[in-house]
């Protein structure tokens, strides 16, 4: 994979079937996030056509012309401005629990590839046993049994499991481990404390600066970085783990989620002509043309 590779709209050429569950919840996720910014533009990009169209019997511009319409996109915008916030926390949420629900997906999918994964001192009844109608079954059960229990850990816990038992690496840099450790720590502030930081969250963001007791505003660029990071890492480890299990891996290509990136197959170009990505134009990465989300340059 090219480093400079565009891993928030990137999706590979062949995926594991949980792989593939996660990028499209992750497509779907980007382009509700999305929508509103999307169907403001478009409704500005129509305005503008007026203006243009009759430059000649509204000099003053289309506002005198059509006032009412300038007053619903006023009105349009600020409703944007004000769900912003909510529709960042909502997608920093999803994201999260999207990523970690594809660990628990490709760590059944390895167990039930390779049971002896699952030896260890722990006991099951015969009830237990019993209750499968062949071994296949009780591995299956096994294995989802395992893997529920390692639901309820921290990222750090499930990211030493998979090194112990798979004797892969979850994550290959530390900054993007850094980045969805961030992201998963504001999920957690913003489904148990309603974004109030606690001092548990500057433990684990390690930004001092917070305060206490005040709320987190979540911002798209918080939801994009955590995005990005999950992308790669995603990408990194469904290749490894499905070489190192035999677990198959299907074409892409046809899937509606498949995507190139915004700046193509490696992206140096486009990458080097913009790196950063903000909330006003965060939009742009959920276009929709055709049978594929193609992403424009920023």
């Amino acid at each position: 994979m090219a480093n400079d590779r565009d891993y928030l709209t990137w999706t590979p050429k062949a995926a594991t079937a949980a792989a593939c569950r996660f990028y499209e919840q992750h497509t779907r996720d980007m382009q509700h996030a999305a929508a509103a910014s999307l169907i403001l533009g478009e409704y500005e990009r129509i305005l503008k056509g007026l203006g243009i169209a009759f430059a000649k019997i509204a000099p003053d511009g289309p506002e005198h012309l059509f006032p009412e319409f300038f007053r619903r996109r006023d009105q349009f915008r600020e409703t944007v401005n004000l769900i912003t916030p909510a529709v960042a926390e909502l997608g920093s949420t999803r994201c999260v629990e999207n990523f970690l629900c594809y660990v628990s997906d490709i760590i059944t999918d390895t167990l039930i590839a390779r049971p002896e994964l699952l030896k260890s001192q722990e006991q099951v009844t015969l009830e237990d046993v019993l209750q499968h109608d062949s071994i296949e079954g009780f591995i299956s059960w096994a294995a989802e049994n395992r893997v529920a229990q390692l639901s309820f850990k921290g990222l750090e816990e499930i990211s030493s499991y998979i090194k112990k038992r798979l004797s892969l690496d979850l994550h290959q840099d530390e900054a993007d481990w850094k980045k969805l450790k961030k992201g998963v720590a504001l999920r957690n502030l913003i489904v148990h404390r309603r974004s109030v930081i606690d001092q548990r969250f500057i433990h684990l963001t390690g930004e001092k600066e917070l305060t206490r007791g005040t709320v987190y505003k979540t911002t798209m660029r918080d939801y994009v970085r955590t995005a990005e990071s999950a992308m790669k890492i995603v990408g990194q480890f469904d290749e490894k783990v499905a070489e190192k299990f035999s677990i198959p891996r299907r074409g892409t290509k046809g899937e509606h989620w498949y995507c190139e990136g915004r700046w193509g197959p490696e992206g140096r170009k486009g990458r080097e002509r913009t790196r950063a990505i903000d909330a006003s134009r965060f939009e742009k990465i959920c276009i929709k043309v055709g049978r594929s989300p193609t992403l424009v340059s920023m």
